[in-house]
């Protein structure tokens, strides 16, 4: 990983923090007081290994009424944010050589744990439509044409990270059909199915597709309402679950979010919405103005991130440097990559600058990457 990412810098286009100023402190504080109220002595024993049963019960429904998927509560685990789960189901299920299957450019942390444990990882060309399943497909039978066995797809299927896509009904069918024909899950990961900006109504989820247990699912509420409360779930059949080795997460977070969630939160994400929207057209007003027609953009209906493309032959991972020299920090696009290449893509976010900080950062930051010859 580039050492500047470490770096402490005024605009932070690096990370996707929940948005700061919608942390409501009264309203965080009352759910918090009402709850151990209420539930304060369940705090004396060890929580259900599954986690607090009324939260995963607003999962459930929350799962049913947005994203098309009936799910039994049992079926819901409570994890250390939705790397946590991720952890636990790789920690299970993938060994050192096995073939696993992520977008063209996938995020960095899952890529990390893959990478460490051994893992093969094949990158699938992915589109504005998000992975190409017809590519996916050609991919899983060339790996069984070598004698190997295809362990995995993971696929960011909700506004990708880092990309910022969306993947397609139709090839959401085709991801679920290859699924169950070559008898390879799908991971799917729908962290930012709450940040729906504007545009067309999301495509329902995999999970709701499919019929033979050939999803598995994982989300987390860090974004939503704070990194620092690291609490995410996942969704899998009771054999896969009595695989994992289940580590509960604090139940005094699991029970502040339940609350909280309860009494807020439409009203809650009505307004990160809003705060994103600013943020998100503050960025893209930037780079139309800072930014010369030889770079090109996404322009995302959601999420905190957009994917840039520079010229061939610009190195973002060696400029990272001189970006943060001048205050700046970015995610080069060779870190959600195996091979750590293809560095004239870079990642920003904007969930934690205001649109003022944004709109000087990105200045900023194309001065540095005119001063480096990437452009004029």
């Amino acid at each position: 990983m580039p050492a500047g990412l470490q770096a402490k810098t005024k605009y932070i286009f690096s990370v996707t923090n929940a948005v700061p100023e919608f942390i409501d402190v009264e309203k965080y504080s009352a759910a918090a007081r009402d709850i151990i109220m209420r539930e304060g002595k369940d705090l004396a024993p060890y929580p259900p290994p599954s986690g607090h049963e009324g939260l995963r019960g607003l999962i459930a429904d929350n799962l049913r009424d947005k994203r098309s998927a009936n799910v039994d509560v049992d079926s819901v685990l409570l994890s250390d944010g939705a790397g946590g789960f991720i952890k636990l189901y790789l920690d299970a299920f993938i060994d050192a050589g096995d073939v696993v299957f992520l977008e063209e450019f996938s995020y960095l942390g899952t890529l990390r744990m893959l990478l460490s444990k051994g893992a093969e990882v094949v990158h699938i060309p992915t589109d504005d439509q998000g992975m190409d399943t017809e590519e996916l497909e050609r991919a899983i039978k060339a790996v069984k044409a070598q004698g190997k066995t295809p362990k995995l797809i993971y696929a960011i299927s909700v506004f990708q990270n880092p990309m910022g896509v969306t993947l397609s009904l139709e090839r959401r069918k085709h991801m679920v059909e290859i699924a169950q024909d070559y008898g390879v899950p799908i991971l799917e990961n729908e962290s930012y199915a709450d940040f729906r900006i504007d545009g067309d109504p999301l495509p329902p989820s995999m999970l709701g597709m499919d019929d033979q247990d050939s999803v598995v699912y994982v989300s987390s509420y860090t974004k939503l309402l704070g990194c620092a409360i690291r609490l995410g779930y996942g969704v899998a059949p009771q054999p896969v679950l009595d695989a994992m080795e289940a580590r509960r997460p604090s139940h005094v977070a699991a029970m502040l979010v339940y609350e909280y969630l309860r009494h807020h939160k439409d009203d809650h994400i009505e307004s990160v919405r809003k705060g994103l929207m600013a943020r998100r057209d503050a960025l893209l007003a930037a780079l139309e103005e800072h930014f010369p027609p030889s770079c090109t953009w996404t322009r995302p209906q959601g999420g905190m991130m957009l994917w840039l493309q520079l010229p061939q032959g610009a190195d973002t991972w060696k400029a990272l440097d001189h970006a943060v020299e001048a205050d700046v920090k970015y995610n080069p696009g060779g870190v959600f990559r195996a091979g750590r290449d293809c560095n004239n893509y870079l990642r920003l976010t904007y969930s934690h600058n205001t649109p003022e900080e944004i709109h000087e950062g990105i200045g900023t930051l194309a001065e540095v990457f005119r001063q480096q010859g990437f452009f004029e």
